[in-house]
This record gives C-alpha cells, sequence and structure tokens, in this order.
C-alpha cells in the first residue's frame, strides 16, 4: 500500500517494498472498466432478491409464520453474500497496484486475506516494453495491456489505463535508468564510446 507520511516531494512517498534512492513517479489502478461486470451482476442479484421478495410477501398471501421467516432468512443470506462479493471485488480492485519509480516498476497485488504479490522489475533491465489494444472497447476508452521483458521476466500490466501516456512515460523512465546506470540504448557507455572511436580511427 502507498502510505502518505507529510510528503513535501515526490521522492518521500513511502510504500511497501521501496528501496532507498528511489523515487516515486507514478502510480495507478487498473482501469474501471474492471469493476463493470462486479456492479451489473450485483444490480442483477438484487433485483432478483427484491423481485422474489415483493412476491412472497406482497403479491402471494402466506399466512404461515415459519414459512415467512425461513422465505426471509434465504433473502437474507442471498443478499448479505451479493453485497459480500462487490466488496471483495472492491477491495481487490483497490489493493492491485502499480508504481513506477526512477528505477523500478512494482506491482503490488492484495486480496483480504489470500494474497500478498509483489512483483518488482529494474527499469534498466527492461528489454522490451510492448503496448497491446485489442477491440473498440480498449481503444475508446483508451486502456490496454503493458508488458515488460527483462531477461527471463515477463510482466503483464492488464487493464492499464490512459495506455498509451503511461508507455511513453515507461519508455523514457527507462532510458533514463539506463543512462543512470551508465547504458545508451541497452549498451555500456565504454562500448559505444569505444566503437565511435574505432570508427573515426578507420575514417582516418
Amino acid at each position: 500500500m502507498v502510505i502518505a507520511r507529510d510528503c513535501s516531494t515526490r521522492a518521500d512517498l513511502d510504500f511497501q517494498g521501496k528501496h532507498s534512492g528511489e523515487n516515486f513517479e507514478l502510480q495507478f489502478h487498473q482501469h474501471w472498466v474492471r469493476l463493470v461486470w462486479p456492479v451489473a451482476k450485483l444490480f442483477v442479484w438484487n433485483t432478483i432478491i427484491l423481485g422474489t421478495g415483493y412476491c412472497v410477501f406482497v403479491m402471494t398471501n402466506i399466512t404461515d409464520d415459519f414459512t415467512r421467516r425461513i422465505a426471509l432468512v434465504f433473502l437474507t443470506v442471498f443478499f448479505v453474500l451479493a453485497q459480500f462479493e462487490i466488496i471483495t471485488r472492491l477491495y481487490r480492485y483497490l489493493l492491485y497496484l502499480i508504481i513506477i519509480t526512477d528505477k523500478k516498476c512494482h506491482r503490488i497485488k492484495k486480496t483480504l486475506l489470500t494474497t500478498d504479490d509483489h512483483i518488482s522489475i529494474d527499469l534498466w533491465m527492461v528489454q522490451d516494453i510492448q503496448k497491446c489494444q485489442n477491440g473498440i472497447l480498449q481503444n475508446l476508452l483508451g486502456y490496454g495491456t503493458i508488458i515488460l521483458e527483462a531477461q527471463e521476466t515477463v510482466l503483464r500490466l492488464h487493464f492499464t489505463p490512459n495506455v498509451v501516456k503511461k508507455y511513453e512515460r515507461m519508455m523514457h523512465l527507462r532510458e533514463q535508468a539506463r543512462g543512470q546506470m551508465g547504458y545508451i540504448g541497452g549498451k555500456k557507455i565504454k562500448e559505444v564510446k569505444q566503437k565511435l572511436f574505432d570508427a573515426k580511427a578507420i575514417h582516418a
């Protein structure tokens, strides 16, 4: 989780797994479209439960108290389960967080009880960054998937909002991180300078 502690600059922002020397750049959750289906399902379940309750207690003339109580218990249980599911989905959405610093990309994924995953990847080691937007919906709403490949590690960031801007920002941060580590375009600066020197020597 990201924890703000009287932050005066972005570099002061603290979060789980942050290393010393890392400067916070941006963070984001998955696109809100991720919650459309759970909310729609909640609406359908509530409609069914309320409709069933109206039919049982208003439209039908059930005088037996035991039957009415049993029906009320079943409707209450289904209603509570429906609310619990949407709360679980909402917590899962809020606890799935992507944090980008000037050196690393962190993916923090949690659930209420069962999951606590934290994957980080060094930006200067990223060999390839891909942006995928498939279908009309993803292009209209501006979300998609960003894939980071570093040696044998592949990190997929699904449902990334404003995916084009995030992609361009991550490309810029990768080159910035490589420059800090002494790399240009994935090659050591010394190697590049040596090749330039050799080329000048040949032409001379």
